[in-house]
C-alpha cells in the first residue's frame, strides 16, 4: 500500500503518492480545526446566557458552497440548586447568530449531563450566503444512559460567509445563584 502526501505548492491542494502520482483532491479534505484541551470555564453564579469558553471561531471567507461543518460536544451540570433549569443552545455565529440546537429549560440535578452534534451544510456563499442544518441532542434532564434523545433541524438560513462565525454552545440558568454550575467538556469541530 503506498503513502499518500498532501501538496500545495501547485496552487491547488493536491495528492500524492509515494511513487510521484500526483492526484486532484475532489471535495475537499476533512480536518480537525478545533478540538478543546480542557475543560471550559464553569458558566456558574449568572442567569445571564452565556456562550461556553470553549468555541471556535471559523475564519472570514473560509466557508464556500458545499463546506461541510461538523460539531460534537458534551457538557455536564456540575452542581444544581432546588428546582432551577438549564437550558443549552448551540450556535454559528456567536450569540447574536442561528441557534441550531436549542434544549428546554430542563430543572438539572448534578451529573445531569448534555451532548450533541450537528452538521452544516453551505448552500452558498457570501455576505448573504445560506446553509441548512441537523443535528441531535441529549436534553439536560438525566445521568448518562437515561437522557433523552431529541432531532433538530435548521432549514435554509442566512449567513454571511464573508465575517468570521463562532461556532459555540452557550448555557443559561434560570436563576442567579452559586449553586448552580456546569462546563463543556468536549467540543469538537471538523471542517470538510
Amino acid at each position: 500500500m503506498s503513502k499518500l502526501y498532501l501538496r500545495g505548492d501547485t496552487g491547488a491542494l493536491r495528492l500524492v503518492n509515494d511513487t510521484g502520482t500526483d492526484m486532484d483532491v475532489s471535495g475537499g479534505i476533512g480536518w480537525l480545526a478545533y478540538s478543546n484541551t480542557a475543560a471550559s470555564t464553569a458558566v456558574t453564579a449568572s442567569s445571564a446566557e452565556t456562550m461556553f469558553s470553549t468555541n471556535y471561531t471559523v475564519p472570514a471567507n473560509y466557508l464556500e458552497a458545499g463546506t461541510l461543518v461538523k460539531v460534537h460536544f458534551q457538557g455536564i451540570a456540575t452542581a444544581t440548586n432546588s428546582t432551577d433549569t438549564l437550558t443549552i443552545k448551540m450556535y454559528i455565529g456567536g450569540l447574536s447568530g442561528t441557534a441550531i440546537l436549542t434544549s428546554s429549560a430542563t430543572d438539572a440535578t448534578n451529573n445531569d449531563i448534555f451532548e450533541g452534534e450537528v452538521q452544516i451544510l453551505v448552500r452558498t456563499a457570501g455576505a448573504s450566503g445560506t446553509f441548512v442544518a441537523k443535528g441531535g441532542f441529549t436534553k439536560v434532564e438525566a445521568a448518562s444512559g437515561t437522557a433523552t434523545r431529541v432531532i433538530a433541524i435548521t432549514p435554509s438560513t442566512t449567513i454571511d460567509t464573508t465575517a468570521t462565525q463562532q461556532i459555540g454552545v452557550s448555557a443559561t440558568w434560570s436563576t442567579n445563584n452559586a449553586g448552580n454550575s456546569c462546563r463543556l467538556d468536549i467540543m469538537t469541530v471538523e471542517i470538510y
